[in-house]
């Protein structure tokens, strides 16, 4: 549970208050007076809305697939190759999808969208994300620190580089 304070134009208030359910499981809703006459508070307390988007919710989602996974094939080093393997039988889609797109293949033509080519992207990310649980006990941390690292290294570079232009 938490508590958001909103403060927007009158005029939009009844718009946002009608909006907020589709996102949250409200359990409080109170609205008073900004300190600007033109403006309101909104107040709530809430849940989010089951099977709402979050940063988390891919991890729970990738923590499923892994027990399903272990309980259904087990565990050990054929299993871990077998799921590194689909991360790169993943990529190969979006290869194939990318072909599509270009329509490089005169059989085929135009065969895809980029829309498909997200989607198998989105299909890498996962299966990346389900074979990590094989390497570490905290992947969504390592996943964090890496991305946090290659972060600082990034900015090191363009600032050096701004540095030399």
């Amino acid at each position: 549970m938490f508590e958001i304070r909103l403060i927007c134009d009158s005029a939009d208030t009844e718009q946002i208050v009608n909006a907020l359910p589709a996102a949250f499981d409200i359990r409080t809703l109170r609205q008073k007076p900004a300190a600007d006459p033109a403006r309101t508070r909104v107040y709530l307390t809430a849940d989010h809305q089951p099977g709402s988007a979050d940063m988390a919710e891919p991890w729970a989602h990738i923590r499923a697939v892994k027990a399903w996974l272990d309980d259904c094939n087990g565990r050990g080093p054929e299993e871990t190759a077998l799921r590194l393997l689909k991360v790169t039988e993943e990529a190969g889609e979006a290869a194939q999808a990318y072909i599509g797109v270009c329509g490089q293949n005169p059989r085929k033509g135009t065969s895809h969208s980029t829309g498909d080519v997200a989607a198998e992207l989105c299909d890498v990310i996962l299966s990346a994300m389900v074979a990590l649980h094989d390497f570490s006990d905290h992947p969504a941390r390592l996943l964090a620190d890496t991305a946090a690292h290659r972060h600082q290294r990034l900015t090191a570079l363009t600032t050096a580089a701004s540095a030399r232009a």
